[in-house]
């Protein structure tokens, strides 16, 4: 593959990417899955990955995988541990601290693109038919928040919340929580976050993310 069709590639991967596409809980799909989605040989999705890798936008583990943002630091990693040892309320305890602030910084920061691409996996998470589906979707939405606040201290400590979100046991847990209605609630929610940031409303971005992770907590609460 020339390098002019390696940059295509790459900014097909970059736009699916940053819209939660072929991505879930922050980890793209086997290599063998994407090439066989995209139609491409192996050879070439590996060119193109690489140079998103070189840009940032992608890392790998070798044995686990590629994922879309910022490496986590090896401390961070060491948290990834703590779901045994953690509970839902204390990680919602964390959440709540963290997350308003940075809704209340990306509606300072965040680009159109940043915007155009959270209200996108907004209205994925939205239509989800399945709740894998929707867990994908708002998954997508939170870590693209976090990564339009370009703050690369904010977005390590939320990635090693998310890190401990993704034990199979909280997959569960979140799972059971979400009805059909919930969900709905959720996504108006997210609707108004995205609104408030792409109005350049600090505050109400800020309150408008405290009062989704409230609920979010609520549902906790009644499983």
């Amino acid at each position: 593959m020339n390098d002019i069709a390696t940059q295509g590639l790459a900014d097909k991967l970059r736009t699916s990417f940053e819209a939660g596409k072929f991505v879930k809980d922050g980890r793209v799909i086997a290599e063998r899955m994407l090439a066989e989605q995209l139609d491409v040989g192996r050879r070439a999705l590996r060119k193109a990955l690489d140079q998103l890798e070189a840009e940032g936008m992608i890392w790998r583990r070798q044995g686990q995988g590629t994922f879309v943002g910022t490496p986590p630091t090896p401390r961070l990693r060491k948290l990834e541990g703590l779901a045994t040892k953690t509970s839902p309320f204390e990680i919602m305890e964390v959440r709540q601290e963290i997350e308003p602030s940075m809704a209340r910084f990306a509606a300072l920061r965040a680009s159109q693109g940043d915007i155009d691409a959270m209200r996108s996996m907004v209205e994925h998470a939205a239509s989800a038919t399945t709740q894998g589906e929707y867990e994908k979707w708002d998954a997508a939405f939170h870590q693209k928040l976090a990564e339009s606040v370009r703050n690369t201290l904010f977005l390590a400590v939320f990635e090693a919340v998310n890190a401990v979100r993704r034990e199979a046991a909280w997959a569960r847990l979140r799972e059971s929580s979400h009805s059909d209605r919930l969900i709905n609630d959720l996504s108006a929610q997210h609707r108004e976050i995205v609104d408030a940031i792409e109005q350049r409303d600090p505050k109400r971005a800020e309150d408008a993310m405290h009062r989704h992770l409230v609920q979010v907590e609520q549902a906790l609460k009644q499983i």
